[in-house]
């Protein structure tokens, strides 16, 4: 079991303080738009296009991830609002990026899951459809190197309601949101080189009122990873539900957060030989998973991660 000791003083630190120290993330704002992705990890090029991007900017620092769609959005058609929201939907999606960004007042992601099943059920083994928004830091994080690394989040769960008729099975049908990090051993010298997990931040799983902690293998279909995923449990963050269509804050401290979870991974027999100095945070994505019939909307804000000490 996950020890808690360590959140109750850095979220009460991090509610009371301003927090300063270099943000880690690029283009918050989204200016640069998002590289479209393929709809699956191993289709060549990867790539398809940029999206929304402003005028003369660079190219995007941010991916936008579909994998496992059946309605690509390449091609799909784009508007731009009076106050600069731009907007980009087909039948099965659609990413609004409000003004601002991730900095500012949002970026909502939607997924019609009763589109992408064409309100049939997905079977065990098969795909499902992905929105994600994606960066790869260009210099990989090391945050034994800081005292603190503040994450925050803001987000509200719009929607996500079944759309079919038929009986959903909660161990093969959901839709669900968390904020994901690989992490990586960087150290050569270590037997774990380049070995790696999934570290997760809770969010919402329709499934539940608060999604529980996730220690499992990335299995579950062709392209998956199959490192180890080691989500911490959502009573840990919130006070309630976090699917009730009111804004929620995920807040924590990475350095004490990751410990953990190393922690938690060496005892299921993961980066055995890895310690905590060794690790990098080397992506981040933060987006819908939706093996099941749900149509599903979010909005996402506030998001940062600063390195401090």
């Amino acid at each position: 079991m996950l020890m808690r000791s360590f959140l109750i003083p850095s979220f009460f630190l991090l509610a009371v303080m301003p927090v300063h120290g270099t943000e880690l993330f690029t283009d918050l704002a989204l200016k640069q738009g998002l590289n479209l992705s393929a709809v699956h990890s191993g289709a060549t090029p990867l790539i398809l296009e940029p999206i929304l991007q402003q005028p003369e900017t660079p190219d995007p620092a941010w991916r936008l991830a579909q994998w496992g769609t059946q309605y690509s959005l390449e091609g799909a058609p784009v508007s731009v609002q009076n106050d600069g929201t731009r907007v980009m939907k087909n039948a099965a999606k659609e990413v609004v990026i409000h003004p601002g960004g991730l900095a500012g007042q949002g970026v909502t992601l939607t997924v019609n899951g009763g589109v992408e099943y064409g309100g049939g059920l997905r079977k065990k083994g098969e795909p499902w459809p992905h929105l994600l928004v994606e960066q790869r830091f260009e210099t990989p994080v090391r945050l034994a190197d800081y005292g603190t690394a503040p994450f925050r989040l803001d987000f509200r769960v719009e929607r996500c309601e079944v759309a079919t008729e038929k009986t959903v099975d909660p161990g093969a049908h959901t839709g669900q949101i968390t904020a994901f990090f690989t992490v990586h051993n960087k150290n050569a010298e270590s037997s774990d080189f380049n070995d790696m997990i999934w570290f997760g931040l809770p969010m919402f799983d329709v499934r539940y009122d608060l999604p529980p902690g996730h220690q499992a293998l990335d299995i579950g279909k062709d392209d998956a990873t199959g490192k180890f995923i080691c989500t911490l449990p959502g009573k840990d963050f919130y006070q309630g539900a976090t699917g009730d269509g009111k804004w929620h804050a995920l807040r924590g401290d990475l350095v004490s957060l990751l410990q953990d979870a190393l922690t938690a991974s060496q005892a299921k027999g993961f980066l055995t030989h890895t310690a905590f100095e060794d690790l990098q945070l080397t992506s981040f994505n933060l987006g819908w998973e939706v093996p099941g019939p749900y149509d599903c909307e979010i909005t996402l804000k506030g998001l940062s991660l600063k390195g401090e000490g």
